[in-house]
């Protein structure tokens, strides 16, 4: 079963794309809900920005996101792909000492991640700030929110099946692209 990351920085458009694909393809794609929203939304504060709680929040969230794919594939064995709403690796753009730190904290590498999922599909949010809100998971400024998006791109470009879905604050068109990228996956093209 090929897993595929959903990944992008804030208000990009995943919830919506996922929305869509489950719409269009029903039991053939199991998703693996976002860990963060899961974490936060389960009550672990959200009031202190300080390393040592970004840190337990990181962990936490990359424990739970293995485990919700897990989940997933075991729901539903039939289903063609799993759809992550963002990936094991999305976590070391917030994690307070690096991107090698991360790694090393949790004990993988680069190469083990990037071979867990079949392919990364990238959204980048609009720059207009109309268009951004924030939420119990989403805190950040818009520019931070800019700002991640470059770091989940730079994270994943190494990924051999890296798909960019460029900004755009036309959200459906972005998940139209999505859909024919997911076509294309399900039919062996990419």
């Amino acid at each position: 079963m090929k897993r595929i990351v959903l990944t992008g920085g804030p208000a990009s458009g995943k919830t919506t794309a996922i929305s869509i694909l489950k719409e269009e393809y029903g039991s053939d794609i199991e998703v693996a809900i976002e860990a963060a929203t899961l974490v936060y939304g389960g009550g672990f504060p959200r009031n202190d920005s300080s390393a040592r709680h970004i840190y337990h929040a990181q962990r936490m969230i990359y424990a739970a996101t293995k485990e919700l794919e897990a989940l997933a594939g075991e729901i539903n064995p039939q289903a063609k792909l799993i759809m992550c709403d963002r990936g094991t690796l999305d976590g070391a753009v917030y994690w307070p000492y690096g991107q090698e730190d991360f790694l090393k904290n949790l004990g993988t590498d680069l190469k083990t991640e990037y071979a867990r999922y079949y392919a990364v599909i990238h959204m980048s949010p609009p720059k207009e700030a109309k268009y951004y809100q924030n939420t119990n998971v989403r805190t950040e400024s818009l520019q931070r929110a800019l700002e991640l998006d470059e770091d989940f791109l730079k994270l994943w470009s190494g990924h051999p099946r890296h798909i960019v879905i460029p900004e755009s604050n036309d959200y459906v068109k972005k998940a139209l692209i999505v859909r024919k990228s997911i076509k294309k996956i399900i039919n062996g093209e990419i």
